[in-house]
């Protein structure tokens, strides 16, 4: 069995347990963790991910982060993004603050336009897009209060322990999410 069929398996046995929506946020939040070489088999297999969630009875809600980044780009001043290119260190900083507000608000305003917010899986892919300008940790901390159902998050990269480490490279942190494997 491929990875992500096992990823999708993994989550299907995992969608179909009654979900609790009483339950603090950080126990609302899923990472389906895959091997970041298998983002596009992923992406083709979406919505086999939202098939298995209504199946169930739950609603889907796919927020796909693929182009934020340059739209974020786009609506800055010219001058100051020139002035970012010739000193890159600082893109990281207005990214953590600017670009962080700006994608949590996109998903905010997305939850909040659901019918069922409390039925609901919002699914977040494309997190390969945040590599190298924001952390996937300082995002989740601006949004995980926002998803009043569970918040999927397609994960690209491994997990030891309650350690996820992003694409690989980046060093891990801890955190409470619950794991769904693309191994057995």
């Amino acid at each position: 069995m491929s990875r992500i069929n096992q990823l999708l398996h993994n989550y299907r046995r995992h969608v179909s347990l009654p979900l609790n929506p009483n339950k603090a946020a950080a126990q609302r939040i899923w990472f389906a963790v895959y091997p970041p070489e298998d983002e596009r088999r992923l992406q083709h297999r979406l919505q086999e991910f939202e098939l298995s969630t209504r199946e169930v009875g739950y609603a889907w809600h796919l927020i796909d982060l693929h182009g934020h980044l340059s739209e974020w780009f786009t609506a800055q001043d010219p001058d100051e993004l020139a002035d970012w290119f010739a000193n890159p260190q600082d893109i990281e900083l207005y990214a953590v603050a600017e670009w962080r507000e700006r994608l949590a608000a996109f998903v905010k305003n997305e939850v909040a336009q659901l019918p069922a917010p409390e039925r609901t899986v919002v699914a977040l892919a494309g997190l390969m897009e945040l590599f190298d300008f924001l952390e996937v940790s300082q995002l989740l901390d601006a949004l995980e209060r926002a998803v009043p159902g569970y918040l999927l998050l397609f994960f690209p990269g491994e997990r030891e322990n309650n350690v996820y480490h992003f694409l690989s490279a980046r060093a891990g942190w801890d955190y409470l999410a619950t794991p769904i494997v693309s191994d057995r």
